[in-house]
């Protein structure tokens, strides 16, 4: 890091008050050539779709007290639209500067992106009273140091060195990270009688059965213990597959459903049937069906017992559930010796177009890092650092949410993640579509094809 100062005498109210051009500094010829350069105005487009924008453009109201040259324009779009507007804007050479990118989609968006370098220029600005009583502004020219592959194995969780750094390249930053937990409507439990939310996984089978409720005339569902075995009205479906798999010692991804034991004893079998009879309108844990809305939204009007999700889905319940009684569980675990779990979140990217690249890479670092905690306690989302995590287990409403952060894995890095979640939806209605009349051994051969033909597809996507 070094510096060079220059001091000059404020002209005008505007100074005072911080907003500024360069001509407002004074005399042009009073900077030097690389202090001018520094403090030309600067504007950033940032994009994002699940970060809060609310307490970004706090941050950006930080950053600018000492870089008041700086303009950060923050926008939120919807997750079905920001690629498709991300093309058009840079073929038009009108891209976003930032841009949040949803983890598993990071080797989709790669080809856009840009690396992290070793360190920005950085210039301060600060104006302070002498002694005299007159105005005096400071400029300061400095190296700002970004975070190395080592500085990330180290304060960041392990998923996020896996998922952020390519071939030594770093591609993006973490504002936090987020892992499954386990909703529950307390008032359906009570009134089925289910004194105590389920500790494990047999547990919730038999509170599910007694939370689920059907027409007697019609059969149909009227309320649903847990909405699982689809997968397009249910939020996160292939988090909640990967995780049951993982919990059994099968691995989802890279080589499609992988299982490193006997191969007579692969349980991938039956944690498609755990998962699918829930959808399984001939299995005594029937409660979900293609002809259920989306469960988040069910959750919320009070008609579902359990929900899994994620903490960006808290505000949501709370906000548009006004007067729903309900509470969070870590997630159930199979072997609470050896627990798994998934996480789900975005890294801020820059974009490889950027003509601003230093000045964004400056912010994300600023954001990241140094405004974090602030970040972290406006919004109440889990922290992607180590260091704050111990103090967020200590906060009743997160540390559901946190429990998990030191084992909690990012399943996917291939190049299509919306292709492998279109497999498993044909793999769910494949398995519980079993041909009629068929002998167990055309059954079990026909399972064997539709399971193979799901892991193929997975796999092509890498």
């Amino acid at each position: 890091m070094f510096f060079k100062k220059i001091n000059f005498k404020v002209l005008s109210l505007f100074l005072i008050l911080g907003l500024f051009v360069v001509s407002g500094f004074g005399c042009k010829n009073s900077l030097t050539g690389d202090q001018a350069e520094a403090v030309k105005p600067v504007s950033l487009e940032y994009w994002t779709v699940f970060d809060d924008v609310g307490a970004i453009n706090d941050a950006v109201a930080n950053f600018k007290t000492y870089r008041p040259y700086m303009t950060i324009n923050v926008r939120q779009f919807k997750a079905e639209e920001i690629y498709s507007r991300l093309i058009e804007a840079l073929a038009e050479d009108v891209g976003p500067d930032i841009i949040s990118v949803p983890v598993r989609q990071l080797n989709f968006y790669q080809s856009k992106l840009a690396t992290m370098p070793a360190s920005v220029s950085d210039a301060i600005v600060e104006t302070k009273k002498t002694i005299t009583g007159s105005m005096e502004t400071t400029v300061s020219l400095r190296a700002v140091n970004l975070p190395t592959v080592l500085n990330i194995e180290r304060e960041f969780f392990q998923t996020v060195k896996k998922d952020a750094v390519r071939n030594g390249n770093i591609y993006g930053l973490p504002l936090s990270l987020d892992s499954m937990v386990l909703y529950y409507n307390k008032d359906i439990l009570d009134r089925a009688g289910v004194p105590e939310p389920p500790k494990t996984w047999t547990e919730f089978q038999d509170a599910v059965k007694k939370t689920t409720k059907f027409n007697k005339e019609t059969g149909k569902i009227i309320q649903s213990g847990v909405a699982l075995g689809t997968a397009k009205n249910i939020n996160n479906f292939d988090d909640i597959f990967y995780v049951l798999l993982k919990q059994s010692g099968v691995t989802m991804g890279q080589g499609g459903f992988v299982w490193s034991g006997d191969k007579n004893g692969n349980p991938i079998r039956n944690v498609l049937d755990f998962y699918t009879d829930f959808a399984n309108a001939g299995r005594d844990t029937y409660s979900w069906n293609n002809d259920q809305e989306v469960a988040l939204d069910r959750f919320i009007k009070g008609g579902l017992a359990f929900f899994f999700g994620y903490n960006y889905h808290y505000n949501l319940i709370k906000a548009q559930g006004a007067n729903l009684n309900f509470d969070v569980l870590p997630l159930l675990q199979l072997n609470p010796e050896n627990p798994v779990n998934v996480t789900n979140y975005s890294l801020q990217c820059v974009t490889s177009k950027s003509k601003n690249q230093g000045q964004a890479w400056n912010f994300i670092n600023y954001l990241a890092n140094l405004n974090v905690k602030d970040y972290l306690d406006k919004t109440g989302r889990p922290t992607a650092k180590r260091a704050f995590l111990v103090e967020q287990k200590g906060k009743t409403e997160l540390a559901p949410f946190v429990n998990d952060l030191l084992i909690t894995e990012n399943w996917y890095r291939g190049n299509n993640y919306e292709a492998t979640k279109a497999a498993l939806d044909s793999l769910y209605s494949e398995w519980i579509s079993v041909p009629a009349g068929g002998e167990e051994d055309d059954i079990i051969k026909w399972k064997e094809e539709v399971l193979n033909r799901a892991a193929t597809k997975i796999n092509q996507t890498y």
